[in-house]
């Protein structure tokens, strides 16, 4: 029988990662310290701290424990002081999960919450306050210094390792947070034999509770670099994924920092030949089911802006999206709103299939309406021709702007059958009414009438505002459905024949038609500000009549200084449409999006640095070296982590462009220094290009073919040419030049090394 709960702290188990080890020649164990009687592998420095204050005599009972802490060590002081009978005061950011705040309170200790965005520095900094104006009250146990915190893992953790798989251990992973696990861990490992010991820390700008980046928070005193092997980099959302895995696939539910150990492990274990890696598991789940780590993750976490309630709102994705948008008119296919509402609907729905939601998404271009019949008109030409027409162009500059292919253009001519069973509804429910062969939508009948618009319906109610007797429909704020036809729409045959007569579908009906028809759901409306009201409140009225609520209405300011410029004339003053594209996400979806020409300017040479930066990643592939240095690790977890942030937090790339600016500007300062490894050059190219399958402003165009991609054939003739241009040989230069072409290549030359373009 053991005396106390303090006597079951220590040798917790040893459990083989199986599924997600990816080395069947490596096995792959991980500690599990939340078997220790207060959850965690703080218990074992708790315990040791305070036996060792106890012993020199500092810690009285008259006296008041203090730590500042992230979490776990102060559950396992508390849990020890409880133990003991010793008072605890814990000082911890506001930030830390909710679950190991309540653990600490349920043990007696007394808490101080700091401020979130100090982390567990600020804390620190409190603590050691307290302690020091106020000596004969608290004594600190100060992890971060504290010898004793070290000695636990030394004579602890270590030691059960060494002696759990008899000695076979080859390798040892753990994070760095307070540092003394891996100390300890790292000075028993190499007396007992040759361990090889490292140790994951996080990237500067982390979100994993519990760890530290030695360069931005307050390196702790026990911490000591050359006692390690190696120093791995695990980004947080590879951590985060590791925990989910482990729980579905491996049936471990663990902590952040588990996952974060786990991928260093894996790291290990894919470059090994054989042996037997340990990772240590701090901690378990259930102390941070109040943060994100276990929620729904199908998508979950994004966060979008509904113009319908005026605040952002967090999507459900669990079953899809269904996205739609208005297309540009087909008498007008280069209107810079409506490629606002296109590139916006392209990017996010891109980002949502990368977060794993299946989405379905539609650019509805009507072919019913007034101005393409007008055009057609005046162009003596048939509707279906110049729909057919104008759908195509649209469709060419879709592919020009990058927008994805499967991003469906639909004739709303095709959704005519609709329209009408729409109305045969509407009717059917007393929404709609027949007055002289047109159809009209009742607002007064609808009780939810205005509810997206944000309009007070008393002060635009008829007869009010509006002269009733101008109007032939029962009141003048109804909208029309299906309006009747004129002459020279019965002698064209642009009418659709129904039980009302011959009749043509409005824009609102046309539109939302096409959504029925091509969308399984409708979640995602994205309008411009111009349509806030009537025009998205009218879609909003038929949908809800056909049962389909969305999730949320988006809405774009419009483009100004634009002077009626089109598309395709920004694209030429930008230098491109793939810059036009970029231009066109420039700034937040609530403002408006300036035309003027030094705007434009500004923009164009922006586009070019992020082009050329890809390109001068693209030639170093080829460079010399083998190592990524730390600089260029924390550089790409930026780019990432900036990335992601702005497309969850509702699409605000308007916040995600000055990192990228700042991760081109280090490039450009790496290839000026001929730092520029072939390996440096790949991770950056890969974090670029994996963020540009969803921006879509790199133009593949421009992108030069790496020479080791090249065929051996083409190599050696850009190589010989090479030689000829130095050798000042022109006519052999412009020879082979001629037989790279003729291998389907095209060769660019530089001050440097030249660059290949596929023909």
């Amino acid at each position: 029988m053991n005396k106390d709960l303090l006597a079951l702290i220590g040798n917790t188990p040893l459990v083989e990662i199986r599924h997600l080890n990816p080395n069947p020649n490596v096995k792959v164990l991980a500690k599990i310290e939340c078997r220790n009687p207060g959850g965690s592998i703080k218990d074992r420095v708790a315990a040791a701290m305070i036996a060792a204050a106890e012993k020199s005599g500092e810690l009285t009972k008259d006296k008041i424990i203090i730590e500042a802490t992230s979490g776990n060590t102060g559950v396992g002081l508390a849990m020890v002081a409880a133990i003991k009978g010793y008072r605890i005061k814990l000082l911890m950011p506001e930030t830390a999960s909710e679950e190991r705040k309540m653990i600490m309170a349920a043990y007696g200790a007394e808490l101080e919450l700091t401020p979130g965005h100090l982390a567990t520095d600020g804390a620190i900094e409190q603590a050691y306050r307290y302690a020091r104006e106020e000596p004969d009250k608290y004594v600190l146990m100060d992890q971060y210094n504290n010898p004793a915190s070290v000695d636990a893992h030394y004579n602890g953790t270590g030691r059960e390792i060494w002696e759990q798989t008899n000695g076979t251990v080859t390798h040892c992973v753990m994070t760095l947070g307070t540092s003394g696990t891996a100390m300890g861990i790292a000075k028993r490992l190499h007396e007992e034999g040759d361990v090889y010991v490292a140790a994951v820390e996080p990237y500067a700008g982390h979100k994993i509770q519990g760890l530290k980046n030695m360069l931005e928070s307050y390196p702790p005193g026990i911490y000591d670099k050359t006692a390690l092997d190696e120093i791995l980099h695990v980004d947080d959302e590879t951590a985060f994924d590791n925990c989910r895995r482990l729980a579905r696939e491996e049936g471990i539910f663990a902590g952040m920092s588990s996952g974060a150990a786990l991928g260093g492990a894996l790291q290990l274990a894919e470059r090994l030949d054989k042996g037997v890696v340990v990772c240590i598991f701090p901690d378990s789940g259930e102390r941070y089911l109040s943060t994100h780590l276990y929620r729904q993750q199908s998508g979950g976490g994004v966060t979008i802006f509904d113009m319908a309630s005026g605040t952002e709102k967090a999507l459900n994705t669990g079953s899809g999206l269904g996205v739609y948008t208005m297309g540009p008119s087909l008498d007008n296919p280069d209107g810079l709103d409506a490629w606002r509402r296109v590139v916006l609907l392209d990017v996010f729905t891109r980002h949502m299939i990368a977060r794993g939601t299946a989405v379905d998404a539609a650019v509805g271009l009507t072919d019913m309406d007034d101005r393409t019949l007008t055009a057609a008109r005046e162009g003596d030409v048939s509707r279906d021709g110049l729909a057919a027409e104008g759908r195509e162009v649209i469709e060419e500059r879709a592919r020009s702007m990058g927008v994805d292919e499967s991003l469906n253009f639909p004739l709303s001519s095709a959704s005519n059958e609709t329209c009408v069973a729409l109305c045969t509804r509407l009717m059917g429910k007393g929404l709609a009414y027949e007055k002289l062969r047109s159809v009209y939508f009742d607002v007064f009948r609808d009780k939810r009438y205005g509810e997206i618009g944000t309009v007070d319906m008393d002060k635009v109610s008829g007869g009010r505002t509006v002269d009733l007797n101008a109007y032939v429909k029962d009141n003048p704020l109804d909208f029309t459905l299906l309006k009747r036809a004129t002459l020279l729409d019965l002698k064209r045959g642009e009418v659709l024949e129904t039980e009302w007569g011959n009749v043509r579908p409005s824009w609102f009906l046309q539109h939302a038609a096409m959504a029925l028809d091509e969308l399984p759901r409708i979640d995602v409306m994205i309008g411009s500000d111009k349509h806030r009201f009537p025009h998205l409140e009218n879609l909003r009225a038929i949908w809800s009549t056909a049962g389909r609520e969305l999730q949320a209405w988006m809405v774009c300011q419009q483009a100004t200084d634009s002077e009626g410029e089109k598309l395709s004339a920004v694209a030429e003053k930008l230098g491109g449409f793939r810059a036009a594209r970029l231009w066109l996400l420039s700034v937040a979806t609530r403002k408006p999006l300036c035309a003027s020409s030094d705007t434009l300017n500004m923009w164009g040479r922006n586009w070019r640095k992020i082009q050329e930066c890809a390109v001068t990643l693209t030639l170093a592939l080829d460079g010399r070296g083998d190592t990524v240095p730390p600089d260029a690790e924390q550089a790409v977890f930026d780019l990432k982590a900036g990335f992601k942030a702005a497309m969850d937090d509702t699409l605000s790339l308007h916040h995600f462009w000055p990192t990228l600016f700042k991760f081109v500007k280090q490039v450009n300062g790496w290839a000026k220094a001929n730092t520029l490894t072939g390996p440096t050059a790949k991770a950056c190219l890969d974090e670029l290009t994996a963020m540009d399958a969803i921006l879509g402003i790199l133009d593949p165009a421009q992108m030069p073919v790496p020479l080791s991609d090249l065929p051996d054939q083409v190599q050696g003739m850009v190589a010989d040419r090479q030689k000829a241009r130095e050798a000042k040989d022109f006519a052999m230069s412009d020879e082979l030049r001629d037989k790279i072409a003729e291998a389907g290549f095209r060769v660019e030359d530089t001050g440097g090394v030249p660059r290949v373009f596929k023909a």
